[in-house]
This record gives C-alpha cells, structure tokens and sequence, in this order.
C-alpha cells in the first residue's frame, strides 16, 4: 500500500508541474481568435507566443483562412483541461491526508513533498479556480501535519508554521522590486497560500499562526521608506490581510486587530506616494472590512 501511494504521489506531482506551466502565466488565459488574427503582423507578440505554446502540437494548418474559427476552442481547451487538472489534484490530495490520518501510510517526507509543491503551484498559478481547489487540498493537509504528533516516532506538526514563516520572508518581508510576472490582480495565489496554512489551525488552539502572521504584516506597513522594493511587499502584505479578514472562519480572532487596522490604512492612503498603493486599499475594501468585523464584535 505504500508503494502504491508513493508512486501515486509521484504521478500527482509530475501531472501537475505538466498543467501548471499553461495557467501560470496571465497571457494564457483568455486568448481568443481575433487577438491571434491581429498579431499576424507582428503586433502584440506576447498572445502570440503564448498561443504558439499552447498549439505547438496540433495538425491543424492555422495558416489557413478558414480555419480561424479553431484557434479559440483549441486554446481554451488546453486552458481549461489544465485548470481542471489542478483542480482534481488539490481534491486528491486533500482527500489523501484525511483518509490517511493517524496512519503512516504517507511517510513524513511524503506529506512535506506535498505541502511544498501545493504551496509553489498556489503561488505560480493565475487562474482563480485551480488556487481555490489547491488551496483546499493545502488547508486539509496542514490539518493533518498538527494533528501529526499522535503518530508514534514522527513530529511534524511544525510543519506548517515553519512554511508560514518561509512565505513571510521569501515573499513579503524580502520581497524584492515587482517583476512583470508579479503584477497580477490582488497578488493572485499568494494570499491564499497564507489562508490555506492558517485556516489549518483549530479555533481551540487560540491560533497562534495568525497571531504571528498579523503582526508581521502589519509591521511591514508601518515602514516609512520610498523606495520601490519597500512598495512591492506592502502591495502583497495589504493583498494578503484583505483574505484574512474577509474570511469568515477568521474574522472573529483577527478582529481584535481592527482598530489597528483601520488606523494603518488611513494613515498609509495619505502618506504612500506610490499609486500601487494607495490603489491596493480601496479596492480590497481592507477599511471597510475591518470597520464591519471591529463594530460587531464588541
């Protein structure tokens, strides 16, 4: 049985890194027919390129006129199967880690290989329903790894916060300047990563990753430096908070940080020159938000 889970992991991960890459990048998605016809003529080469990717393999002679109607379905077939690739994948795998909970039938180093390709493939990929699934099948799989220390010999209920910590540091505190490939909408996968480790923690437990994470974002806003490496941390950081205090299962702990919260903003939409910024603030509804959970919850 081990063996045959080991090599299930295996196939899990290979299939995935094969859909990944056709939903990683925002000029995949939503490619159509019209936007090939126009860059014929050397115009708007990136659609190009990313359609050339996504059709290498195909017989159909695209050359020809009448085969434009083609071009689209083709394209959205391989976004979409890719997508629902790495939808069943996340479902997959959450189901392994609840069904195989107090057993060791997934070796320790098993559960960690998983925990960290889910977390890369939240982070690389665009699309919003592949992130959702994934990030479901992340949640399920930290519940395990802190439920771990009743496994005999084994220990990796650390897991999880250590990851917390590694996301932290690798993409908000020492974020460097935004590339191309990061400016996507509301910082796309990254603060779900975040919300997939934290809602793994059972509101019993007074949730101490939370309690970590909030403040550490917070201490990331309350620097006052311009400069542009210091603006593309606060764009993911504030992307991030706007999850956590949107989420229904955290509102209620992460509302003592309300008021502070609400202060933050207010003072960073006057004092930020940067317009990424100030942008990021209302569009995530962050004040209204934290207005809302800070009045109900006396």
């Amino acid at each position: 049985m081990k063996n045959a889970l080991g090599k299930l992991i295996d196939l899990i991960i290979r299939v995935t890194l094969f859909a990944r890459d056709n939903i990683s990048t925002p000029d995949m998605l939503g490619v159509s027919a019209s936007e090939v016809s126009r860059s014929r003529g050397g115009k708007d080469s990136a659609k190009t390129n990313a359609y050339a990717i996504a059709t290498e393999n195909s017989e159909v002679n695209f050359d020809h006129e009448e085969n434009e109607d083609f071009l689209s379905p083709d394209a959205q077939t391989i976004v979409t199967a890719s997508w629902l690739t790495i939808k069943e994948v996340g479902l997959l795998v959450g189901a392994l880690s609840s069904k195989t909970k107090h057993t060791e039938l997934l070796s320790a180093d098993a559960l960690k290989q998983l925990g960290e390709h889910l977390i890369s493939v939240i982070l690389e990929v665009k699309h919003a329903g592949a992130i959702d699934k994934m990030r479901i099948g992340l949640t399920t799989l930290c519940e395990r790894l802190l439920d771990d220390y009743d496994v005999a010999g084994r220990n990796l209920s650390a897991l999880p916060m250590r990851w917390l910590t590694i996301l932290l540091n690798e993409e908000i505190v020492n974020k460097a300047k935004l590339s191309m490939k990061d400016r996507v909408r509301r910082s796309a996968g990254i603060p779900f990563a975040f919300l997939a480790l934290l809602l793994s923690e059972k509101s019993s437990s007074m949730r101490p990753m939370l309690k970590y994470a909030i403040e550490e974002l917070f201490r990331v806003l309350q620097i006052e430096r311009d400069d542009d490496e210091l603006f593309s941390t606060q764009i993911h950081a504030f992307n991030v908070l706007r999850v956590i205090f949107k989420d229904r299962d955290l509102s209620l702990e992460a509302s003592i940080y309300a008021a502070q919260g609400v202060e933050l903003c207010i003072k960073r939409m006057g004092a930020t020159p940067q317009w990424e910024v100030r942008l990021c603030l209302p569009r995530s509804y962050f004040i209204r938000n934290i207005s809302f959970l800070y009045f109900s919850h006396p």
